[in-house]
């Protein structure tokens, strides 16, 4: 699961709790509830159309969004609901809630995990924007002006809410900045569940990897700069071994770059896995390297340091918030490949002694997220829409 449906599932957990609350969800298959103990009304729409590229992926989105619609709004017609909530900003979930809330007049509320903004802490001119960062991460301009168009009719929609549930101070800031002013915005974070990472075992001694990466395979995501970055640790550390966590739509690209890199027996790419797993590989590494551009939170760092882990990513915003005053975290300048591989290297090569301490440091820091917390604050924010 990525941050958002995780986010999704341990809040619903604690919303179903509660007796005073009638919860239906509607969610697209595979269920994310699936063998969960969560109680609910839940309904299942089938994904249906599912693209291999860019395009006909934003197609499967608007043939979703307009089937997710009607189910919605036949299914609040027979039991009408107090409010409207989306769990996530992406475009689909965000144009069926509101049209759902539109025909049948009830508060709309979302979550908003992540706005993408130009990108930062690089040598921008003057007037630097969305698109232009995009192409400076070697997307094509057919891709670049669609995901565009879909950041502005994110906005716009957005602005016609009745409340937002931000994941941090700086997703809240670029939503005002960027013109959603007029909407009620509310911070509540995000969590990570520190209990179960530290009940998992690490994996087998020969299944152990000098640094991990875990997210969406996309530009966005910093995994071309992470090959660059290996590529930078492996002159240094002929053996050294990374392993990359995730699935998206540039896989084959990025299978492509460790193939030209010569990376083939340094780089290891594993697919989807359960969060038991994941926190077994998490705990069978070193260091987690996150070359991130845009981030609304950064669960995964949080994953990562609940693992024990040292972290070394780009410092944008949300993570410089989030996580800025971890001794264990490592902020660079972002694009700085050289500087990135170099403090890789300088974590890998301490002693015992420092590593053990970084791993306290990470562990004691992710100690103070809380999912029950986070699930309260989203809830007090909800009832504002009953006053």
């Amino acid at each position: 699961m990525g941050g958002a449906e995780k986010r999704f599932v341990e809040t619903l957990r604690f919303f179903c709790k509660r007796k005073d609350l009638a919860i239906a969800v509607l969610e697209s298959s595979p269920s994310l509830l699936k063998g969960s103990s969560i109680t609910c009304k839940r309904h299942l729409l089938s994904s249906g159309f599912r693209g291999k590229g860019w395009l006909s992926t934003y197609l499967g989105w608007i043939l979703w969004t307009l089937r997710a619609t009607i189910k919605n709004i036949g299914l609040a017609q027979g039991d009408v609901p107090s409010a409207i909530f989306v769990s996530n900003n992406t475009l689909p979930n965000l144009l069926s809630g509101y049209a759902t809330s539109f025909v049948l007049r009830l508060p709309l509320w979302v979550i908003v995990h992540h706005i993408d903004t130009p990108c930062s802490n690089v040598e921008e001119p003057k007037g630097y924007s969305l698109y232009s960062c995009y192409r400076s991460i070697e997307y094509g301009r057919l891709v670049s002006l669609v995901k565009t168009f879909a950041f502005y009719t994110t906005l716009f929609f957005l602005r016609k809410t009745d409340g937002i549930i931000a994941v941090s101070n700086s997703t809240a800031k670029t939503l005002r900045n960027n013109g959603v002013s007029d909407v009620r915005i509310f911070v509540s974070g995000n969590a990570v569940d520190v209990d179960f990472i530290n009940n998992v075992d690490p994996q087998d001694d020969k299944e152990t990897y000098d640094g991990v990466f875990v997210g969406r395979i996309a530009r966005e995501k910093g995994v071309f700069d992470l090959v660059e970055v290996w590529r930078e640790v492996v002159k240094i550390r002929k053996q050294a071994r990374l392993l990359i966590i995730g699935n998206g739509l540039e896989l084959s690209s990025l299978r492509r770059k460790i193939a030209e890199s010569s990376l083939e027996g340094n780089v290891f790419l594993k697919g989807h896995c359960n969060d038991k797993e994941l926190g077994s590989l998490l705990q069978s590494s070193r260091v987690f390297i996150f070359p991130s551009l845009f981030e609304g939170w950064g669960l995964a760092v949080a994953e990562a340091l609940a693992s024990g882990l040292p972290v070394v990513a780009y410092d944008i915003p949300a993570l410089r918030e989030n996580f800025g005053k971890c001794e264990s975290v490592f902020l660079v300048q972002v694009k700085n490949v050289e500087r990135m591989a170099s403090t890789v290297l300088e974590i890998l090569d301490s002693s015992k002694a420092e590593a053990d301490r970084l791993s306290f440091s990470s562990r004691a820091f992710a100690k103070q997220f809380s999912w029950e917390e986070v699930a309260k604050m989203d809830l007090e924010a909800l009832m504002t829409s009953q006053k």
